[in-house]
């Protein structure tokens, strides 16, 4: 019996959802240690309000870029799924033609980016902050 479009597609492009929680709760990891150690840094710089903030930013996207060009190479797709439905193969059994698309938004803007990364900045931050001074 031969192998359905979906068991093609498993066999052709190896990307397991289990591989898939495995790589998002450890960049979700990586950014929550990240956030804590970029607010003590900023604490311990005595950096305070929007400088403290853009410190933030301007490490995660160092960080992000770090993800994307130098364990991606450039193709998140291979390691994150990107949107609902753009992986896989296209309706007619060929390989569909935008495959993993919005997996870079994970690298770039998830892992708790915005939530427990930031929320461990804020208490790095104001803890050391308040210690030092």
């Amino acid at each position: 019996m031969a192998p359905s479009p979906q068991e093609l597609s498993m066999f052709l492009d190896p990307l397991v959802p289990d591989s898939l929680t495995h790589n998002t709760r450890t960049l979700s990891n990586i950014r929550s240690i990240s956030g804590l150690l970029l607010g003590i840094a900023a604490g311990i710089l005595g950096l305070e309000s929007l400088y403290g903030f853009g410190f933030y930013l301007l490490c995660n996207t160092l960080i992000s870029a770090l993800f994307y060009f130098l364990l991606a190479k450039g193709k998140p797709q291979r390691y994150f799924a990107g949107t609902a439905g753009s992986r896989g193969l296209s309706d007619d059994g060929k390989r569909g033609r935008n495959e993993g698309t919005g997996a870079w938004r994970e690298i770039w803007l998830g892992g708790g980016l915005f939530t427990e990364a930031l929320s461990g900045f804020v208490l790095g931050w104001a803890g050391v902050g308040g210690v030092i001074r």
